[in-house]
């Protein structure tokens, strides 16, 4: 089974559709976990709702685009 991590920044309503259709459709896939630039971003809340563990990886804390998707990228490996 492949484990997939969506990252989102609002509503996540792409990534509604995937954990909704992982589900209906039986697909050899579950969502592992959801991520946010933004820790207000309203998909997290529909993520951590159906148990799938969420992170914020705050792009405004870090100096560089480099720092940013090393943090980002630690996250995901998580």
């Amino acid at each position: 089974m492949q484990a997939i991590v969506i990252l989102i920044s609002g509503r996540g309503s792409n990534m509604e559709a995937i954990v909704e259709r992982c589900a209906a459709e039986g697909w050899p896939a579950r969502v592992a976990a959801v991520i946010s630039n933004r820790a207000g971003a309203g998909g997290l809340q529909f993520a951590a709702a159906r148990g799938i563990p969420t992170a914020v990886v705050d792009h405004k804390a870090f100096a560089t685009r480099e720092a940013f998707d090393d943090a980002l990228a630690a996250a995901i490996d998580r």
